[in-house]
């Protein structure tokens, strides 16, 4: 993995902060620069929320870290557990994010992978071209500035036949799009600031325009509860119940697209 030396950056405590040059200066107020959340002690995380992001992180490594020797995660880092799901044949692997708490409070993987923590905007990736094989943009897509040079810069730095895969949020989910015709208002689960909204088709838009080939996408959390409720869900028979519910029995009548989370994932054409 080749980082890109001739940008500007610090070395300090194991992190390269490419931040202190003119991505610093280019940046407004609407990106987070270090946002500090652990979802473990949040109380309005629930067991069924945790699990349906677990169930991501299984999809990620399925269709997009199969076999990938270098992988980058963008917005990884913090609570994140990207470590536990990359493939066994991973080598390198690196983090990028614009918070510092998230790279200082990182998990990482085992010693054998050479691992890089990175503090950077996604619109200006500090790599020469052609370095992973496998890119996660994990839950981030929607809190950077511009999604399209994101996704740009992933193309560029992915090497030939690599993967990307985005999770999101689906803002046109089918629950909400019933809260929306009833006029009930949604409270996020935390004050994490959001620039943009997605639906699957705009992340399927923005991997094909920037030339991504065999875009796909998986559904998940189909299942969407009253809080009152989903917080009595805690032992494992319920769990079961809950995930076998959301994620075989409402997926299969309500189709990829319209679950509460996905995964859109594409391939760059050899």
């Amino acid at each position: 993995m080749n980082l890109d030396f001739s940008r500007s950056y610090v070395l300090k405590d194991g992190i390269y902060d490419f931040m202190d040059g003119a991505d610093a200066e280019n940046l407004n107020q609407n990106l987070e620069l270090d946002y500090s959340w652990d979802y473990e002690s949040d109380p309005l995380i629930t067991k069924t929320i945790v699990y349906e992001w677990k169930h991501l992180d299984k999809l990620v490594s399925r269709h997009v870290f199969s076999k990938s020797k270098s992988t980058l995660s963008i917005g990884g880092g913090g609570s994140s557990r990207t470590h536990t799901y990359l493939s066994r044949e991973t080598e390198e692997f690196a983090i990028l994010n614009t918070g510092m708490w998230d790279l200082e409070n990182a998990k990482l993987p085992n010693s054998k992978i050479n691992t890089y923590l990175i503090r950077g905007i996604g619109e200006n990736l500090p790599f020469l071209d052609a370095q992973f094989d496998a890119i996660e943009i994990t839950a981030t897509l929607d809190h950077v500035l511009d999604p399209k040079r994101v996704v740009e810069e992933c193309y560029r730095v992915m090497s030939d036949g690599g993967k990307i895969g985005i999770t999101l949020g689906n803002s046109d989910s089918w629950y909400r799009k019933v809260v929306s015709f009833l006029r009930v208002s949604i409270k996020d689960n935390h004050g994490h600031h959001h620039n943009f909204h997605f639906t699957v088709t705009d992340v399927e838009t923005l991997l094909l325009d920037a030339g991504f080939i065999k875009v796909k996408t998986v559904g998940s959390a189909y299942l969407k509860l009253p809080m009152a409720i989903d917080k009595r869900i805690s032992n494992r028979f319920l769990l079961a119940a809950h995930r076998f519910i959301s994620n075989t029995v409402l997926k299969s009548i309500l189709g990829s697209r319209n679950g509460g989370m996905f995964l859109t994932y594409g391939i760059k054409l050899s």
